[in-house]
């Protein structure tokens, strides 16, 4: 009977723990990069979808700000927001409240959700970017 012998699973295992605990820096980076990628995909597809109005000066497309990330349990997550307010008459309107309206619609007016678009349709360059943060910092690990 032959008799089989696997060397390398210590250092595999000890790999993986390693990869496991990703510190916080690293995942706040990757977030960053993840962020940087979407917020000029969802300005162009608010444009696309003619979000953008031609009245007014600065228009929520023009406000994309993106909050400082937050890491968690499950990774981490970064605000994409909207900056702002606009008035017209007497009436003042954040510019949160106009993107979600745009996204979802309402009573009279069809959603153009430019958001969700924009995350689905560019999902795997978005993810690529965190991706490639977390790699650079797992093959730095490995040199050590």
């Amino acid at each position: 009977m032959a008799k089989l012998e696997l060397e390398g699973f210590s250092d595999l295992d000890s790999a993986f723990a390693h990869i496991a605990q990703i510190p916080g820096p690293v995942k706040e980076k990757a977030l960053q990069a993840m962020a940087n990628v979407a917020a000029p995909q969802i300005k162009r597809s608010g444009e696309s979808m003619g979000v953008r109005e031609p009245e007014g000066q600065v228009h929520i497309l023009d406000v994309i700000k993106l909050s400082k990330p937050k890491t968690n349990d499950s990774g981490g997550y970064l605000d994409i927001n909207f900056s702002g307010t606009r008035t017209r008459g007497n009436t003042k309107t954040r510019n949160a409240e106009i993107a979600f309206v745009n996204e979802y619609g309402k009573r009279g007016q069809e959603a153009r959700p430019f958001i969700g678009t924009a995350m689905n349709q560019y999902a795997e360059k978005i993810a690529e970017a965190g991706a490639d943060v977390l790699w650079d910092y797992i093959e730095r690990e490995f040199e050590k």
